[in-house]
């Protein structure tokens, strides 16, 4: 799948680079004005880049960058750098350069535009759902662990930007994705009996989702970690769970059966509320 995936990617340069791009060398020294004025080299490599004429253009863009560094001329390259990779899909490479660019230019008029393109870089990194693979909540989530972490710099960094509903739609979206997989990962140790390990999802569910479908994800979480210290023998962690479902998610439909459960524990020989003794 790996190499099927690389040969994709390598197929989609090409496709971008345009007829011809075999000849190009994106190392080949510029001539004429461009050589020499930021402007006007920058302004031929957005021609060529209109054109489609990526490497081309990739060349001017490197050259002012590299050879006008104090111009105005020399971000707006960088930028357009990073615009093309995501252009291309290369989200890796978008990302990184996105972050070099905030870094670089804290103030400059695009910041925001950048420090939200990390984010939806990230974001569009992720697995894909696809009916020959895995759904896409089994797999890694590193990449939207990455997207959510730039959303969030960005909403607290960028209050006014014009970007900042698309940031909260997508922060949103990477906490459901997230909430999605510790779900599979609870649920599967579940079917395994792997109780401490499935409770342990369940707990991290309520503490960084709860406040998902309403609230009513805390709720639940709650419950399923409280059954799964119970398989443990864990009577302790059963009954804080079970408090805290109470507290925490009073208008839960397994309030009333928390309640009566929190009342048999007590009733439990006090050894027994000791929790096993580590494997």
């Amino acid at each position: 799948m790996a190499r099927i995936e690389a040969l994709c990617a390598a197929a989609l340069v090409a496709a971008c680079a345009g007829p011809g791009a075999e000849s190009v060398d994106i190392t080949k020294p510029i001539v004429g004005e461009a050589a020499t004025n930021a402007e006007k080299a920058f302004k031929r490599a957005e021609g060529e880049r209109k054109s489609s004429n990526y490497l081309e253009a990739t060349r001017y863009y490197e050259w002012v960058k590299n050879n006008f560094p104090y111009s105005q001329y020399a971000s707006l390259s960088e930028l357009a750098l990073a615009d093309m990779a995501f252009d291309r899909d290369d989200h890796e490479s978008a990302a990184k350069a996105y972050e070099e660019f905030v870094k670089r230019h804290p103030s400059h008029p695009s910041s925001d535009y950048a420090a939200f393109r990390i984010g939806l870089a990230r974001y569009l990194d992720r697995a894909s759902d696809t009916f020959i693979l895995p759904p896409s909540y089994e797999r890694e989530q590193t990449p939207i662990k990455n997207a959510l972490d730039a959303f969030n710099r960005f909403i607290s960094g960028y209050p006014t930007s014009t970007h900042l509903a698309d940031a909260r739609k997508h922060a949103a979206d990477c906490r459901r994705r997230l909430a999605n997989h510790e779900r599979y990962v609870a649920e599967f140790y579940a079917r395994r009996q792997a109780w401490k390990g499935s409770a342990g999802r369940w707990l991290l569910l309520a503490n960084s989702y709860g406040d998902l479908q309403g609230g009513k994800m805390r709720g639940e979480a709650l419950w399923k970690a409280g059954e799964a210290l119970r398989q443990a023998g864990d009577l302790i962690g059963e009954r804080a769970a079970l408090q805290r479902l109470v507290k925490e998610a009073p208008d839960d439909a397994r309030r009333a059966d928390a309640e009566r459960r929190l009342q048999q524990i007590p009733s439990v020989p006090p050894a027994a509320l000791q929790p096993p003794p580590p494997k």
